[in-house]
């Protein structure tokens, strides 16, 4: 199964994930969000994962 939004969409995705997880932690930590937004973020960056692991393309099995 291949996904394939267009690459600016997927970079927009990671950098969003990356950026965006500290700034959860950081947040929930701080008591301004609660358990159910780190839940939604959980769930966010579960689907960008998946995401990223659908785009691998398989390796090659040649015999050398």
């Amino acid at each position: 199964m291949t996904i394939n939004p267009p690459r600016r969409v997927r970079v927009l995705l990671y950098l969003l994930t990356v950026i965006g997880t500290p700034l959860v932690a950081y947040l929930n930590a701080k008591g301004v969000i609660g358990d159910l937004e780190v839940i939604l973020w959980s769930a966010e960056v579960a689907v960008v994962g998946g995401l990223a692991a659908l785009n691998v393309d398989a390796p090659s099995h040649r015999a050398d």
